[in-house]
């Protein structure tokens, strides 16, 4: 019996860190999350849209896009979250992140909007590094996801496709929340339309 264990590439094989979501992630996030989440949003690592901006678009949202790659899907905005530009009339940010980037993305989102929700590992928990954050930002909701979300491959991936052994959950910040702190799960197969 052989066991499958995380592997780690090289970064020159993926500088951009560059994973596409896949839709049953940010529908399972407007299920869960509903009133909660603003209808001005930005999707600031948007690929080629069909994970997140075009799911939140055909559930109601306004979604500003950008991204530091061309993936092929319209950008209505041309700033990146780490030079401090923000669309104007922004309310929230909803993203998969760069994991390499993604606590200097929250911190740049923390410090501009009062709701973000970003897709990441659930190790992303784990760090003495990122403790002290954490402990001085605490997230409102983590929604860890009990089922294993369908494989993200990395952006032009052409090698074999394997079952992820990857957990995600969202890290959700809402300054309206009076509780911080809470943990939930969910089975995204429950709301996929």
């Amino acid at each position: 019996m052989s066991m499958r264990i995380q592997s780690r590439h090289p970064t020159a094989d993926h500088e951009l860190d560059a994973y596409m979501s896949p839709p049953c992630a940010v529908r399972s996030l407007i299920m869960l999350e509903g009133e909660r989440i603003p209808r001005v949003l930005w999707e600031p690592c948007c690929g080629d849209g069909t994970g997140m901006a075009i799911p939140l678009r055909e559930a109601g949202y306004i979604v500003e896009t950008s991204d530091i790659e061309d993936y092929g899907f319209l950008r209505t905005w041309s700033g990146n979250i780490l030079d401090d530009r923000f669309p104007p009339g922004v309310e929230g940010v909803i993203t998969n992140p760069p994991f390499t980037l993604a606590l200097d993305f929250i911190k740049a989102a923390l410090a501009r909007v009062p709701y973000s929700a970003w897709l990441l590992r659930t190790n992303f928990l784990e760090s003495t590094g990122r403790l002290p954050f954490f402990r001085s930002n605490p997230p409102a909701r983590v929604l860890i996801s009990s089922r294993r979300l369908p494989m993200m491959h990395r952006y032009g991936w052409e090698g074999p496709r394997a079952p992820s052994n990857t957990c995600y959950a969202w890290f959700v910040w809402d300054a309206a929340a009076e509780e911080k702190g809470r943990l939930l799960w969910f089975d995204w197969e429950e709301w996929q339309w």
